[in-house]
């Protein structure tokens, strides 16, 4: 499959707009960066024990637990050009072909890109000891894919309409025309809306031939109108059911993609945990950020066990980090640029890490609330994004600044997961130590 790489340059990528690289290219130097990374990451430095079919695999199953299905079809896309086993693609996590080591990563997959701050020690004794590089290694692809599929889901690039259950408003109430010397006299006769009945006996005067000939013709015309509106009424409520039952058929029919989506992302990603929870501070204890961290501590044990992946991602983290550009649009006042902090320390603490020295009352005074809504979504629930509400943000924020947005919002969220996973791994050294230590 190695000896295949190149097509992946060649043939895939020849003369093929990816449909993401628009929005990427409103940066182009961090595109740069970006690709490099990935492809480094991926497609580069493989070897018999972490293999370019696993990296590939590893795309699957990232891709699979955020529900991006477009990245999910360009891997397999690539995978299967490049040769790789097509019982992996049919049959998921559970082929007898897959490395135990690369299936036993995939309850740390999911809770990597939802619950990150339930990873601990226990997650890693499936693992022995000398797989500690293959851990670290695992992780940053995994969160990175993660990423990946984030930004393509908070993006919208498959356009979904979100299909209301609202109906509209009916004023469909029938209105019996008030017709002079027109009535209803017995009341058995008011339930019967066909039939209109004249009563003259309350009239006085004496009743001309030609009189009654035109309240006669006037009751015709009533009842023959009065049909009419009952037979209108009838047709409007037929089209109506017809139209129910369209619309019922065109919801089952999406029902049925939809649990077709999740038959096909499940397959690669394990049923341990496939949503995003709220961090409950009541429940669980905080990560605090005083003990450990990403600068001072986690990035440090990536360079130790995954050097090459860790320098890369490192590189990438800082180039977009490093953006700025100034803003023209003077009816936009927020610069997103300058918020970085401010948000990172807002997405930590929606995951449970919590700093000291955060202000959240700071925060709700930089960020609107449409703009945080959309932070917490990226951050957790990308695939459910809909398009109006990225309208809305761009009434804060231009376009650009959007995009920027939920490329930082995915790349603090890796860091999260890595940090915890970092954290996990330490405990479980020191664990490890303490019974070396008991043994002895």
């Amino acid at each position: 499959m190695d000896e295949k790489t190149e097509i992946i340059n060649s043939e895939l990528s020849k003369d093929i707009l990816k449909i993401y690289e628009p929005y990427f290219l409103m940066f182009p130097e961090y595109y740069r960066v970006f690709l490099d990374f990935i492809n480094n990451i991926i497609y580069k430095d493989n070897n018999n024990s972490f293999s370019l079919q696993n990296k590939l695999f590893y795309g699957f199953m990232a891709s699979s637990t955020i529900g991006c299905e477009y990245l999910l079809l360009d891997f397999e896309k690539i995978f299967l050009v490049l040769g790789g086993e097509k019982s992996w693609i049919e049959e998921g996590i559970k082929c007898k072909g897959i490395p135990d080591s690369i299936r036993g990563m995939a309850n740390i997959n999911n809770i990597l890109a939802h619950k990150p701050w339930i990873l601990d020690y226990r997650n890693f004794l499936t693992f022995s000891n000398c797989l500690n590089d293959f851990l670290f290694q695992s992780a940053i692809i995994l969160t990175s894919i993660q990423r990946f599929a984030s930004i393509l889901c908070s993006l919208n690039f498959i356009t979904q309409k979100d299909i209301g259950d609202e109906k509209k408003g009916k004023n469909n109430e029938e209105k019996i025309p008030d017709y002079k010397n027109i009535s209803k006299t017995n009341e058995n006769q008011k339930a019967n809306k066909d039939y209109i009945y004249i009563d003259l006996s309350k009239k006085k005067r004496k009743i001309k031939d030609e009189d009654i000939e035109d309240e006669i013709q006037k009751v015709i015309i009533s009842v023959k109108k009065s049909y009419q509106e009952k037979k209108e009424k009838e047709k409007r409520k037929e089209n109506e059911e017809s139209n129910e039952n369209k619309e019922e058929e065109k919801k089952e029919e999406e029902r049925k993609d939809i649990n077709y989506k999740k038959d096909v992302f499940k397959k690669y990603i394990s049923e341990f945990i496939i949503s995003y929870n709220n961090f409950n501070p009541h429940i669980e204890k905080y990560l605090l950020a005083e003990d450990f961290n990403w600068n001072d501590n986690a990035k440090y044990f990536y360079f130790d066990y995954a050097g090459k992946e860790m320098e890369y991602l490192d590189k990438d983290l800082k180039a977009l980090q490093n953006l700025s550009f100034e803003n023209n649009n003077k009816d936009i006042k927020i610069n997103i640029f300058e918020l970085g902090n401010t948000i990172e320390k807002y997405l930590n603490l929606i995951f449970g890490i919590h700093d000291e020295d955060y202000n959240y009352h700071l925060t709700n005074e930089s960020l609107p609330v449409v703009l945080k809504r959309i932070i917490k979504k990226v951050a957790c629930f990308p695939d459910q994004i809909l398009e109006q509400e990225l309208e809305s943000c761009l009434e804060v924020l231009s376009k650009k600044q959007l995009v920027y947005l939920i490329f930082m919002v995915a790349s603090i969220k890796q860091k999260i997961s890595l940090t915890y996973f970092a954290n996990a791994f330490c405990d479980f050294n020191n664990k490890a130590l303490k019974k070396n230590d008991i043994d002895n």
